[in-house]
This record gives C-alpha cells, sequence and structure tokens, in this order.
C-alpha cells in the first residue's frame, strides 16, 4: 500500500518513516517556524488592541519649539513629554494638540523640527490631533501634515473630531493670523473662528447626541459664533460637557467647565494632561513639571517648583444624555 504523506509548511511532502527518520532537532527546524507563525497571528490582534486604552486620552498645548536658539529648552522638554507618552502603558489611543506648535511666527522651521516628534506618536499608532493657535501659519503646517486639510470638517480651516468610547472631542480653529503675513509677523494674538466655521459648529451642536467636550487654543471668552458668545452657544447646548483651551499656558480651571492647559515645554506652568474618559464624566489630571521664567542671566529658562494648586478637573456629562 502506498504510503501516506503530509505536508509541511514549505509545500514539502514527507511519509512517516521518514519523518521518523528525522532528528529532534531537524523536526524542530522545520514545524517551529510554522507553529510560531501560528501562535503569532492569533495574537497579533489581541496583543494590539492590549496596548492601547481607547479612554485615555493625552493633551498638549502651546509647545513653541522652533529652530531659534531661544527654543533649546522648550525643544528637550517636548522630546521628554513624547518619550514619556510613549512609555505609558497601556498608550493613550489619542493624542490632542491645543496650538501653538511654532515658536512665534509660524515659520517652515519650526514645524520642521516639530514634526518628526508628532510622527512618533503615530508610528505607535496614537491618532494624533492638531489645532491651530495664533502663533502658527497654516500654509506652513500644510506643507508637513498635508493629510489634514482633507480630513478637517470645515474646508480652509482645521476642524476635526477626535472619538472614544464615552464622550468625543472637538478641535476647532481658532487662528486668526493670515498666511500672507511678514515671516517676522506674529499676527493677533486674540482667537477667532471663521464664519464656515460657526455655521458648521451650530449644525453640529444641534445635531449631537453623544456627549461632546470643545477644543481650541483660545479661550471661550474669546470666541463668537453665530452673533452670541461661544459660551453661551455651548451652555445652551445639552450635548456640550465642557470646553479645553490653551494659549494662557497655565494649568487651571476657569468657570464651570472650562479647563485651562499648562504649555507642553515653554514658559509658565509647564507640562501636559491626561483625560480618562468614562460613561459618565472626563477626569482631567495635570502633569506638571514646574513653573518656567524667562532668567536675565542667560539662561533660556529657568524652573521653580509647580504653583498651580489644581491637580484635577472632572467634567460630568448630562445624565440624561443617551450614551450614558
Amino acid at each position: 500500500m502506498e504510503e501516506a504523506k503530509s505536508r509541511i509548511g514549505n509545500g514539502t511532502e514527507i511519509g512517516r518513516r521518514d519523518f521518523l527518520g528525522l532528528g529532534a532537532a531537524t523536526v524542530a527546524s522545520v514545524f517551529m517556524p510554522v507553529l510560531k507563525a501560528g501562535i503569532c497571528a492569533d495574537l497579533r490582534g489581541d496583543a494590539s488592541s492590549a496596548r492601547f486604552d481607547d479612554n485615555l486620552v493625552a493633551f498638549l498645548a502651546d509647545i513653541h519649539a522652533g529652530a531659534d536658539k531661544k527654543c533649546s529648552v522648550a525643544r528637550r522638554k517636548f522630546k521628554e513629554t513624547v518619550d514619556e507618552i510613549l512609555a505609558m502603558r497601556p498608550l493613550p489611543r489619542n493624542v490632542l494638540v491645543f496650538g501653538d506648535i511654532a515658536y512665534r511666527c509660524g515659520l517652515g522651521e519650526d514645524y520642521d523640527f516639530s514634526r518628526p516628534l508628532f510622527r512618533k506618536l503615530e508610528d505607535a499608532g496614537i491618532a494624533v490631533t492638531i489645532g491651530m493657535g495664533n502663533h502658527d501659519r497654516r500654509s506652513e503646517y500644510a506643507k508637513r501634515w498635508p493629510e489634514a486639510a482633507a480630513k478637517s470638517l470645515v474646508p480652509g480651516r482645521y476642524v476635526h473630531l477626535a472619538e472614544t468610547p464615552h464622550v468625543d472631542f472637538l478641535m476647532l480653529d481658532s487662528l486668526q493670523g493670515q498666511d500672507n503675513r511678514d515671516s517676522a509677523d506674529e499676527g493677533p494674538q486674540g482667537g477667532a473662528l471663521s464664519k464656515d466655521e460657526q455655521v458648521f459648529l451650530k449644525k453640529f451642536l444641534a445635531l449631537r447626541a453623544k456627549p461632546v467636550i470643545v477644543c481650541a487654543h483660545h479661550p471661550c471668552s474669546d470666541l463668537w459664533c453665530g452673533g452670541e458668545r461661544l459660551e453661551a452657544v455651548l451652555r445652551s447646548s445639552p450635548g456640550v460637557a465642557g470646553y479645553i483651551h490653551g494659549h494662557f499656558h497655565r494649568w487651571r480651571t476657569e468657570g464651570e467647565r472650562e479647563v485651562c492647559l499648562p504649555s507642553a515645554s515653554a514658559w509658565g506652568d509647564v507640562g501636559y494632561a491626561t483625560c480618562r474618559c468614562r460613561p459618565d464624566c472626563a477626569t482631567i489630571d495635570g502633569v506638571l513639571k514646574g513653573f518656567s521664567i524667562p532668567s536675565p542671566a542667560g539662561d533660556p529658562m529657568v524652573t521653580v517648583p509647580v504653583r498651580s494648586a489644581v491637580r484635577s478637573v472632572s467634567l460630568d456629562f448630562c445624565p440624561d444624555t443617551p450614551s450614558c
């Protein structure tokens, strides 16, 4: 009777007598790579999902880490912050950036420095959502992030929605400065929403059921929407759980549901924040490194102990919101 044969991983047929004649080391060298590959394929999906926490978000604001020699401390601190986020276990699924990536005037070399660091986060599988601050310049940003414009919810602006299981984050674009301003022009300090952005926001909030936290670089008091102050518009929208911004380089609460973030690497309260999203609230914790001030002795920054008494802020969701 013809001997039954089996086919091994590389497609070669082998009979029973041939198999028994193989040494243990040979059998292992033939079958273990196949077995290992199968196990890895089975576990890859679970391992990948276990690396991330879908309900954990990191917030960065006011990076100001450019090519200028005055930015040496900011560059170092920003690199350290990126490394700290990458060392988190599990990793946050999202990182939100609240504008002012550039040092002062939104120059291309500022973004040339920061882009590789943001790419490290993206390469790790983290979704990075970036808003515009008054020191940014859309045209230079677009050259380094060409894909961002196509994903924006408002043409001509950078408006994005970062989603988590319990609450979403809407990042608005509050940059007033024009792309054609002089290279030494920092642009207007205050913020504004474009008319198209205001129309979009009104419609978005009117249709919103799932809780949302609205975000921008500038404080709520700077912004108007449809002839009303933005804070009034948000207050009248049941799905809005709160408002988060940068700009002031301070870690503090402002009003009942407004949070101001520290600077990720420049002067003022220096650090970042993490946000734990739950079915009924989002808890924001400050990770503060100190309070930095310019030094007359020539060192770009001197860091003193943290001054802020705030450590954790909770934004509660409306109890009758359907997703809670």
